[in-house]
């Protein structure tokens, strides 16, 4: 059935953002367009110091306020920040006061990802010599905590918290910035805890590029040789995958996050997108982090997804391609949630709408509640982030990674790696 089955409704089922980074708020609007590699080190470039939990949770309420405003009643946020639990919970307490569904996935990594150094992947014929960056970017590639002490700080993190509509579980940075012991680990800490893992795959071909000439397999191959793919396992992006690579996602019922315009953006291409759902995986959508999407409503996400339809196979799936893509960012989202049930969800608009205005117009502006549970959250979200100051906060980070000192090391540290990787 078609999900605009009414001709005309001033009511519509909520979305689910399959793949966020709150951490990055601040950044919205600071990156250009650039190569996957060049814009990665631009934004690290751009943070001077780690943030505090004071500074996570006004990211956290302007991310969880965005999305709630274009229609998202769930997110998967994949957090990328200090591991502690004053640092998670602040984010994930965030989330609880907007009253959004939520989970939030701690990262892991365990090897340098700012560039491809020869001490970390010796495999790699265009890897850097560490001593040939500049000073100040060398520490930046130097290996991180070894894996095990990083899950036994997670694990805790994560049975530490009681929640209601906000869970904790598992993230991993790449397959191509973890080593075999994290993915391994990764994958059976995840399944012995029953919580989600995310984790990017073959977002880049550069990245696709090393994990051949490190591993001798792809990204994707890799996370199914260690056991990282499960039905609960979410792999954001996977543009540059395969056939086999679409195989291996679909036996293991693993899900996966799209996110064409942060992919457009950072010059990876487009997904296979008809090729994943021919074979039966469950592709949800995301708007990506505000460094890389900027914008947190699917919106334009969904009318992009639709308007290559001929390139990235979803024509090719017969039907209505509208109704394919309303149901990435609709029913096959709120599959993510082994935990509840976000089919309820409903986001009551100002005035009726046509069956296929949430793919073709932003309906941001038409949104006049968002109800979770039954529940009306929107209007007391806006009230609960501006008496917090949230906006002020993210404003005061955004002018910092703005600062004169923070665009010479953009253009220091781009320079030290383009274009050798």
């Amino acid at each position: 059935m078609s999900v605009a089955s009414e001709p005309l409704s001033d009511f519509l089922p909520t979305f689910v953002n399959a793949h966020t980074h709150s951490a990055v708020a601040q950044y919205k609007g600071l990156t250009r367009s650039r190569p996957f590699e060049a814009w990665f080190v631009e934004r690290a470039a751009r943070q001077a110091k780690p943030p505090t939990p004071e500074e996570l949770a006004a990211c956290a309420l302007v991310t969880g306020l965005e999305n709630l405003a274009a229609g998202n009643s769930g997110i998967i946020d994949h957090v990328n920040a200090p591991q502690t639990k004053e640092h998670i919970y602040a984010i994930a307490e965030a989330y609880e006061v907007l009253g959004l569904r939520a989970w939030v996935l701690v990262d892991a990594t365990d090897l340098p990802r700012l560039c491809y150094t020869r001490e970390a992947y010796p495999r790699y014929s265009k890897a850097i010599a560490t001593e040939s960056l500049p000073v100040e970017m060398q520490p930046l590639v130097a290996f991180p905590r070894p894996w095990d002490q990083q899950l036994r700080d997670i694990r805790e993190i994560i049975q530490g918290w009681n929640g209601t509509r906000v869970k904790l579980g598992l993230a991993l940075s790449s397959p191509t910035w973890c080593s075999d012991g994290l993915l391994e680990g990764g994958a059976a800490m995840a399944k012995e805890l029953g919580v989600p893992l995310a984790v990017h795959a073959d977002e880049s071909p550069v990245q696709r590029e090393v994990c051949l000439a490190q591993w001798d397999m792809t990204g994707i191959q890799r996370l199914a040789h260690f056991g990282v793919l499960s039905p609960r396992t979410i792999v954001a992006h996977v543009v540059q995958a395969d056939d086999d690579d679409v195989k291996l996602l679909a036996q293991h019922g693993a899900s996966v996050a799209h996110n064409p315009l942060s992919n457009l953006k950072l010059q990876n291409g487009i997904a296979p997108v008809g090729k994943m759902r021919r074979a039966g995986v469950n592709v949800c959508l995301g708007t990506d982090g505000a460094s890389s999407g900027d914008d947190q409503s699917l919106f334009p996400v969904i009318r992009v997804a639709a308007a290559l339809a001929r390139l990235n196979g979803i024509a090719d799936l017969g039907g209505i391609v509208e109704d394919h893509v309303l149901h990435m960012a609709s029913s096959h989202g709120h599959r993510l949630w082994w935990e509840g049930n976000p089919s309820a969800d409903q986001m009551r608009l100002s005035s009726p709408v046509g069956p296929y205005a949430a793919v073709w117009t932003d309906l941001s502006h038409q949104i006049d509640e968002m109800l979770v549970e039954g529940e009306p959250v929107l209007k007391r979200a806006r009230d609960v982030a501006a008496k917090r100051n949230a906006a002020a906060t993210v404003s005061r980070l955004m002018a910092e990674a703005m600062a004169p000192e923070s665009l010479a090391r953009v253009e220091t540290f781009v320079d030290a790696v383009s274009p050798r990787q």
